[in-house]
């Protein structure tokens, strides 16, 4: 089963429904209604979840809406966090918004 990693901050998020997508730098390929595990920190499983949608959009093309299904109060929090984890990402970048359900906390 394939695997998205996550920042431990993001578990609570995720487990309570709050984060419904995950942005991920590039063109990226999840098929739609796939299981995949989320895993933290490369190892420790907590969920399986089922891919319900990908979308590829340039930075500058990300919503407040956007932004909030990924559990951030607004862009500008998402990009911030972004930049932490990729380090400088220009508005011209894809990104893919991979959108998932919990269908099995582990």
């Amino acid at each position: 089963m394939e695997k998205i990693n996550f920042d431990p901050d993001f578990v609570p998020l995720i487990l309570s429904n709050k984060k419904k997508t995950t942005l991920r730098k590039g063109i990226k390929s999840y098929p739609v209604g796939q299981l995949v595990e989320l895993t933290v920190e490369n190892s420790k499983s907590f969920a399986v979840a089922r891919i319900k949608k990908v979308v590829v959009k340039r930075l500058k093309e990300i919503s407040d809406e956007d932004a909030k299904l990924d559990g951030f109060e607004s862009k500008e929090d998402l990009v911030r966090t972004l930049r932490r984890i990729y380090g400088d990402v220009k508005d011209t970048e894809f990104f893919t918004v991979v959108h998932f359900e919990v269908v099995k906390e582990l």
